[in-house]
């Protein structure tokens, strides 16, 4: 089967504008939101704009915007920035990839819950880490394809001293001459010191706030599943459209946070504009 140019761009456009549905604005706060599809030799730059929870596990939402982008470091090579999360892919090979991965993750304060207001601030932290994953394409269609990667972040600000780890699949699927559509899933771990400072309520925080004391372990913070549609306009301009929908489990469900003041489940809404040379 022949491809055309624009079919290819169809395809590679996919990572940077469903990614940014999971990185718009300071509410998601993760890099565990964000989809991390990938395919090589284009360079882009684009925003996208959505709706997002207040805090992980706030049952209020606001809107906002985020740039994402990606650039070639030739072959397979590249370094890409979804919001507030950057990579470096630096295996030149067609399926593998494998590199260093940095995330500025927000702080939380001046929350819109005026219980959860009372509890701790938290400062932004620098997280850095790794991730991989194995991409399979379809030589026959080069806008199907499927993937699996994972990735670990650890503070390195001294914020919560903590780290989280992941996991992800995902495929995508042509539907049309120049709309594709995609779907995934994944799965997040957090550490002891991590679950505390994002999920806990301490004695001083229960003081302010009336909340009882909690203190989180380690262990699965969410699951969640996505879906995306983009639409090819030109050569270089393409539009898409994305939901996400994740569910806190274990302690971070638990947490007087989410249980009491929020909501265990996530939702993220995004449309994303970007132009690809």
């Amino acid at each position: 089967m022949r491809i055309s140019i624009k079919s290819k761009q169809a395809l590679r456009v996919l990572t940077l504008l469903i990614g940014a549905f999971g990185g718009v604005g300071q509410g998601v706060r993760a890099e565990e939101l964000v989809i991390p599809l990938e395919v090589p030799q284009l360079n882009f730059i684009g925003v996208g704009v959505g709706a997002y929870p207040d805090y992980l596990g706030s049952a209020d939402y606001d809107v906002g915007a985020a740039p994402f982008g990606r650039f070639s470091l030739g072959g397979e090579r590249f370094v890409r920035l979804l919001g507030n999360e950057a990579r470096i892919n630096l295996l030149d090979n067609p399926n593998w990839q494998f590199g260093p991965a940095a995330l500025w993750r927000l702080s939380r304060e001046d929350v819109e819950n005026p219980v959860v207001n009372k509890v701790h601030e938290i400062d932004d932290a620098i997280n850095l880490g790794l991730f991989g994953g194995y991409v399979w394409h379809d030589p026959d269609e080069i806008r199907r394809l499927a993937g699996v990667g994972a990735w670990a972040l650890g503070d390195v600000s001294g914020v919560d001293n903590g780290w989280t780890a992941g996991i992800n699949a995902y495929a995508t699927q042509p539907v049309a001459r120049m709309v594709t559509l995609a779907g995934g899933a994944a799965f997040t771990y957090g550490s002891g010191n991590y679950m505390k400072e994002y999920f806990g309520v301490t004695p001083a925080d229960s003081l302010a706030s009336g909340l009882p004391v909690y203190v989180p372990g380690g262990g699965a913070r969410d699951v969640r599943g996505w879906g995306a549609a983009v639409l090819s306009l030109s050569l270089h301009w393409h539009l898409g459209v994305g939901v996400m929908y994740s569910r806190l489990v274990g302690d971070a469900a638990d947490s007087p946070l989410v249980a009491l003041e929020g909501s265990k489940n996530q939702w993220i809404y995004g449309l994303g504009t970007l132009y690809a040379w």
